[in-house]
């Protein structure tokens, strides 16, 4: 499947054999029928092909990718994940691919006014809108498990105001393993800036500061290190009132995909980033937001370390 999100979710489905990826000795790449994913860029031949396809958008053209960024990945240190990356058990692994890069290339997009199965049948009642992407700035992640976790907060933008180029990535979730049904809180998040990862996780030593989460505000303080003085201290607050969320496909037990996570790609950030002596590095705005916060996320702010609730052996 190929999904495009933006006010609604469309949904492409694909037969199994039409779908392809690199070998371990290969460079990366994804292929989806027509469509192709590289992390030099992508090449796009959307358009529904069956009543079945939750989609009605024709969307055709190529992109570019240049000077991505990707989370460097070591034999001891995984990526967005780093060490935790090797436990077995994992339901997803995440991996940051690019936080940052600079798109070229041009999009023609189009409704749909009938599905077919011949990509010439498919038009659209109007001339497809042509968009040029020369100067846009792109991000690219990837996942790859079984399922998703029982809750997680999700937050991403390099759309920041005063800062091009820089990017966030955050992510928090409840951590199931194999051994006799422990599970734990567990987070890993960065800040891409000046060409510097700066990195938040819980393999990397660091901790929470607070955690606020509600209907009007997702809020997390972090230090880069949870003993002795932190190198990095960051402020995050992500406004969720009147923010448009679009209802996503997301797999379950290794078997399906269902439609049952609402994610807003509208919020705004606002980030802070100070040094070790607290003089201000970052205080900017950033638009056009990634944020999901899906299930019972309580779990996480009562596993705030110090509070009588959280986990005793692993905190935030």
């Amino acid at each position: 499947f190929v999904t495009l999100n933006g006010q609604q979710q469309h949904y492409y489905r694909f037969d199994v054999d039409q779908f392809t990826y690199a070998a371990a000795n290969e460079e990366y790449y994804i292929q989806v029928g027509k469509n192709r994913f590289t992390k030099d860029g992508v090449s796009l031949d959307l358009y529904p092909q069956s009543n079945d396809d939750d989609a009605d958008l024709i969307l055709r053209g190529n992109l570019k990718f240049t000077n991505p960024s990707p989370w460097p990945v070591s034999l001891l240190e995984l990526g967005a994940m780093g060490s935790v990356g090797w436990m077995p058990g994992l339901e997803c692994t995440h991996g940051i691919l690019s936080f940052d890069h600079e798109l070229n290339g041009n999009l023609s997009l189009a409704t749909s006014v009938n599905n077919s199965s011949s990509s010439d049948a498919t038009t659209s009642s109007a001339s497809p809108l042509q968009i040029s992407m020369d100067g846009g700035r792109g991000y690219t992640e990837k996942d790859f498990g079984r399922s998703f976790p029982s809750l997680w907060v999700w937050i991403q933008t390099n759309s920041f105001r005063n800062n091009p180029g820089t990017s966030l990535f955050v992510s928090l979730a409840r951590i199931p393993t194999p051994f006799f049904g422990i599970e734990f809180p567990g987070f890993t998040a960065a800040i891409w800036h000046n060409g510097e990862l700066i990195p938040f996780a819980t393999w990397s030593g660091a901790a929470f500061d607070d955690i606020r989460i509600s209907k009007e505000e997702v809020y997390i303080a972090l230090r880069s290190a949870r003993h002795g003085r932190s190198k990095y201290r960051v402020e995050i607050s992500v406004d969720r009132r009147n923010v448009p969320e679009v209802l996503l496909y997301a797999p379950v037990n290794f078997t399906r995909m269902e439609p049952f996570v609402w994610e807003a790609l509208r919020a705004t950030v606002h980030l802070r980033l100070f040094d070790g002596k607290g003089n201000v590095i970052i205080d900017d705005m950033g638009d056009y937001a990634g944020l999901e916060v899906h299930g019972s996320v309580q779990y996480l702010v009562d596993n705030l370390c110090g509070k009588k609730t959280a986990n005793k052996l692993i905190c935030l």
